[in-house]
């Protein structure tokens, strides 16, 4: 495997799961240098890309000697080790609530369901009853995330941005990609976190306009 010229390198572009590790690199202004892996394309099977990524999936990240999949695995190393806010017990238990809810409820029961079999049915196969209770579970999980930020708070965590809206804005920009209502609350959150300069430059990085 080359030699990095960067000691943090992202392996992947292109998807809601890579945007989540750019904008958290962004959000600390950090640099870093990206390996332009995309999605279902012969640069997955890049000897050196399945030295850090061995199961081929995107993202991947490096960091000196570590090597790490998993957007979410991601997002919380380089918010614990080079993160300045530290969060109570109790924020950062929150904090984790809404990731997990996130990225089990939100991304991988609803919104994947979708993207496989409405987006890749020549690859997972046509699955329209699938496709729709996806649908509508998305929403239910949206309309509880709606509801909790019904109570005014600017941010999942209260009135400070932390990880957990970059996971939950990931997923926003991916379902209005897929033409999913937002309520108005989320609406008004969404464009609350793009509107950060973090996001927008991560978005740039990660090429791909999601959600516009």
């Amino acid at each position: 495997m080359r030699e990095p010229k960067s000691e943090i390198v992202v392996w992947g572009i292109g998807t809601p799961r890579t945007l989540r590790v750019h904008w958290c690199l962004h959000e600390l202004g950090l640099d870093y240098q990206t390996e332009p892996i995309v999605a279902r394309t012969p640069a997955m099977e890049r000897g050196d890309f399945l030295q850090v990524s061995p199961g081929s999936k995107i993202p991947a990240f490096q960091h000196a000697n570590i090597s790490l999949t998993e957007s979410g695995a991601i997002t919380r190393y380089v918010m614990d080790t080079f993160g300045i806010k530290r969060w109570g017990a109790a924020e950062q238990a929150t904090i984790n609530r809404w990731i997990f809810f996130t990225l089990t409820e939100l991304d991988a029961t609803a919104l994947y369901v979708i993207r496989r079999h409405a987006g890749l049915p020549h690859i997972y196969g046509d699955a329209p009853i699938a496709v729709s209770t996806a649908h509508a579970y998305a929403e239910r999980a949206l309309a509880v995330v709606a509801d909790v930020l019904g109570d005014g708070r600017s941010y999942l965590a209260g009135e400070a941005f932390s990880e957990a809206d970059i996971h939950l804005g990931t997923c926003l920009d991916w379902s209005v990609a897929i033409e999913i209502e937002l309520p108005t609350t989320l609406r008004t959150y969404h464009e609350r976190l793009r509107m950060r300069s973090a996001y927008q430059t991560a978005s740039r990085a990660n090429r791909t306009p999601l959600g516009s």
